[in-house]
């Protein structure tokens, strides 16, 4: 069975998750300015608000100031690789909290292997298919958005039992 097409007038980046909707933020890291502005704009047409840096540190920088959904990150950048910086992600972001794709000109299975034993969610190899690229990152981020909405519901359940537990006890001692 054939399924509709999405209708394009609506973006990509809607981040709906359980009925709302927020502008998502990716974060870009290539040292090739062309790779930066191509992704910027196509995923900017799609509704998501980018923001980039030229190598991991930059990266790891706008991170820790910035609140950002999720990473595409190049593996080969002079300095920090893509492959170091995702690991140095790693240390501070779970894979479910921070999606990052790789996305990078090396495309043999070891390198695809070592990235996600490393943390990747996953791999996109250049030439990138944005159409793909879109894809992927929808599913990422709605998994993470999820993951977070089931955390939230959680620890909300946790706050009620512990209510519902002291009441009860002091009920007990009242007695």
């Amino acid at each position: 069975k054939r399924r509709p097409a999405r209708n394009r007038s609506q973006p990509a980046g809607d981040g709906r998750v359980s009925g709302t909707m927020t502008r998502r933020t990716v974060l870009i890291v290539d040292d090739l300015e062309a790779n930066r502005v191509l992704l910027e704009r196509a995923l900017s047409v799609a509704g998501y608000h980018t923001i980039c840096a030229e190598d991991g540190a930059t990266a790891l920088a706008r991170l820790g100031s910035e609140s950002v959904d999720i990473v595409l990150l190049d593996w080969m950048m002079p300095g920090l690789s893509g492959l170091d910086t995702l690991r140095a992600i790693r240390q501070h972001h779970t894979p479910d909290s921070l999606p990052v794709i790789m996305c990078t000109a090396i495309g043999e299975d070891d390198n695809v292997v070592e990235a996600i034993e490393s943390g990747a969610n996953d791999y996109v190899v250049k030439p990138i298919s944005l159409t793909v690229l879109r894809a992927r990152m929808a599913t990422h981020l709605n998994r993470s958005g999820v993951i977070a909405a089931l955390e939230k519901e959680r620890e909300t359940s946790v706050r009620r039992l512990g209510e519902q537990m002291r009441r009860l006890m002091e009920d007990r001692g009242a007695q």
